[in-house]
């Protein structure tokens, strides 16, 4: 080992510099001991001493030991024959640095540069690349595989989702012409296309967080119409969806996501440029995220002088400047988007502080992990959506064992090398979301009564299922199939109005019960014959659940957690449907015990479920739904989050529980045998604020049983 040299790596390309932190030392090649002491001490760029610094040989935890008050350290090393050996000293808020061909009885000195000064609005964010030209200055010309996953995850697309700019503006993108918007009830003007600064003609509808925020737009403009100066309120979209805005960083409009900023979204360099994570703040980047961008004039390259926060202690490479945050490893670096109060946000609106002191909790996802039983240091968040690289030797593409190094970087466990994917439900096989649930049913007949009891089990999340973006809903659907003849449900839950539905309707209200017939005013839809009517009535009674957060208080009373009992009446196909100037009079299949108050769905012809497929109406079937239930000030259930001022209920999954489904049904005379489905379903999208956008909605087969009775 001979002189004392700094290797610096521009991407994997080597090149020597002299190490400013000592002089170089030429030396004759000597016989070095196998095994022995390295001293040294640690100092930062004045030459004052740093108490507390982490110093090991690079890529052997084993080694660690902590400088003393004077800066001071000694460890033991020993040869292993591999790569380049160097003595690696790190400190949270300095930037890592390295030693490399130390000899024997020659104590060393390593300095530290100070991260200093505030956020540096002036930095412009980096661009990740995408691994296919190694030869680049970005991310991926070492990082390839880490680049690579990282364009193929959601993360890549928070900022250029198109749902999210539809709900943002309030518009349909199904409306490409002035006549099409007309046709589906909105408006045509000019505003701002995602992701540019050009003006385009939309279809605006009722709401969008911009309209809905901001009541004082101009009647005659669209809100995001780059001519209105009144709208100011953006409703903290663009603190977690785009953080790679330039410049200021909360509070910004999501339209000023542009390049980089909307084509990446949360990309590398936003994620590598968080210094820390402070709880007692509100969720997002810039605040919850504390954010350090470098304002240390830069050297060779460099505008600024590069930092880099990261999980690791001993990354040295001088182009990294890395700075060690443990945080990267653990949950509440999520937590930092992905747990979330907020206020009410829609002006002249305010919650329940009584029931919501601390705003309303619209994502939850870290504190349900860390109310579970998998908050371990072991199964973090990113044990499951960033899973182990079990063939890399490090994060750099080329590493070795046998070029270990500042340069290439030092061998590291699986768990430290983990896949950039932020593996999404759908994701994998089997995809995550089928790994979270189990479904079993036990079904026996006493004389003509069959009793079936159906549990769902949260076996594989560490958060409650469904969970994230409160729109999302579960629901378990039973069938019962005899060879004798459809059984009648006796006792049990059904789906309520949370399973989406054609129209809904009361009698006494909107419809008008007749002999053999309703008539249902104002309903506006096409020819009805083939369709089905659901008839529910409410038993004044409710359900009493587990629930998540609030809902897990034990002194709630069963009605203020809000699962309501409904009791299915009956089904129906209708068979004659007559359209009038104010409604529909329908005729049907079969005499129903019908009264008033009951509760009328219009549901489509049933049909065999199948995964993927276009979300259908499933109010009314047998089961039960699972949902976080946000609503609006006029009571719509399933509001967008930014409309909300309230949570009327959270019958959610929680991790490591599961929930019992006990029906009564009577079965025909005779009937001994038939069999029993149970399916459960994750809806991403509810139908209502679907067919309010014109989006695609789905249904996903996640778990089923059946069982032979």
């Amino acid at each position: 080992m001979i002189g004392i040299i700094s290797l610096i790596s521009i991407g994997c390309t080597k090149q020597t510099t002299e190490d400013t932190s000592s002089p170089i030392i030429e030396t004759e090649d000597t016989e070095v001991p196998e095994s022995f002491e390295v001293t040294g001490q640690i100092v930062d760029d004045n030459g004052s001493p740093i108490e507390g610094a982490n110093v090991l040989v690079g890529g052997r935890p084993e080694t660690l030991v902590f400088t003393d008050e004077n800066g001071n350290f000694s460890l033991w090393y020993t040869n292993i024959h591999k790569g380049t050996p160097a003595i690696v000293a790190s400190k949270f808020g300095y930037r890592t640095r390295g030693y490399e061909f130390f000899k024997p009885d020659a104590p060393i000195s390593i300095s530290l540069r100070e991260i200093t000064g505030e956020d540096n609005t002036e930095y412009t964010f980096q661009e990740p690349g995408d691994g296919s030209d190694t030869r680049e200055e970005n991310c991926s010309h070492c990082h390839t595989d880490f680049a690579i996953d990282f364009w193929s995850s959601k993360h890549s697309e928070s900022a250029s989702n198109p749902l999210l700019h539809d709900l943002y503006a309030g518009v349909t993108r199904q409306a490409s012409t002035e006549q099409t918007c007309m046709e589906l009830g909105g408006t045509w003007r000019v505003g701002i296309e995602p992701g540019t600064t050009n003006s385009i003609e939309k279809c605006y509808l009722d709401h969008g967080v911009l309209s809905d925020l901001n009541p004082t737009c101009d009647d005659t403009l669209s809100c995001d119409d780059p001519s209105n100066t009144s709208t100011s309120n953006f409703g903290g979209c663009a603190d977690c969806h785009a953080p790679g805005i330039n410049g200021a960083l909360t509070g910004r409009n999501l339209h000023d996501a542009v390049g980089l900023s909307y084509e990446a979204g949360i990309h590398c360099d936003t994620c590598h440029k968080v210094k820390d994570v402070d709880m007692s703040k509100p969720a997002g980047y810039g605040s919850r995220l504390v954010v350090h961008r470098p304002s240390e004039p830069g050297r060779n390259t460099f505008e600024w002088d590069p930092v880099y926060y990261g999980p690791l202690i001993d990354v040295a490479n001088v182009a990294m400047a890395a700075s060690p945050q443990d945080k990267f490893n653990q949950s509440v670096f999520c937590a930092g988007c992905h747990e979330h109060n907020q206020p009410a946000l829609l002006p002249e609106q305010s919650l329940d502080e009584s029931k919501w002191p601390d705003g309303l909790p619209i994502q939850t996802t870290f504190s349900e992990w860390e109310a579970g039983p998998f908050n371990t240091e072991d199964t973090p968040c990113q044990y499951c959506h960033m899973p182990a690289y079990v063939d890399k030797t490090n994060a750099v593409d080329i590493a070795t064992v046998e070029n270990q190094s500042i340069t290439f970087g030092f061998p590291r466990e699986p768990e430290d090398v983990r896949q950039h994917i932020f593996r999404s439900p759908f994701e994998g096989e089997p995809r995550l979301i089928d790994t979270a649930a189990h479904v079993s049913i036990v079904a026996y007949q006493q004389e003509q009564t069959l009793n079936i009891s159906t549990s769902v089990a949260n076996v594989g999340c560490g958060h409650a299922i469904p969970t994230g973006e409160p729109l999302r809903a579960l629901y378990v659907v039973i069938e019962v199939d005899t060879a004798c003849g459809q059984p009648s449900l006796l006792n049990g839950p059904v789906i309520d109005e949370l399973g989406g539905y054609l129209a809904s309707g009361r009698i006494g209200q909107e419809i008008t019960l007749n002999q053999s017939s309703i008539f249902w005013e104002n309903l506006d839809l096409d020819t009805l014959e083939g369709n089905f009517l659901k008839i529910l009535r409410d038993t004044q009674n409710y359900d009493d659940y587990n629930g998540i957060g609030y809902f897990t208080n034990q002194n709630l009373s069963i009605e203020e957690k809000g699962l309501k009992r409904y009791q299915l009446i009956g089904e129906t196909e209708i068979t004659n449907d007559t359209p009038t100037e104010n409604g529909h009079t329908l005729g049907f299949a079969q005499t129903l015990n019908l009264q008033d108050g009951d509760l009328v769905y219009l549901v489509s012809s049933p049909s065999a479920f199948t995964d993927g497929m276009e979300s259908v109406p499933l109010t009314g079937q047998i089961g039960q739904s699972f949902a976080k239930v946000l609503i609006d000030p006029n009571g719509t259930l399933q509001t967008p989050h930014y409309r909300a001022v309230d949570i009327i209920r959270d019958n959610r999954i929680a991790p490591g529980t599961n929930v019992i489904l006990e029906h009564q049904f009577q079965v025909p005379e005779g009937c001994s045998s038939g069999d029993v489905e149970a399916k459960l379903i994750y809806r991403p999208l509810p139908m209502n604020i679907a067919n309010q956008y014109h989006w695609e909605a789905q249904d996903f087969i996640i778990a089923e049983t059946e069982q032979s009775w």
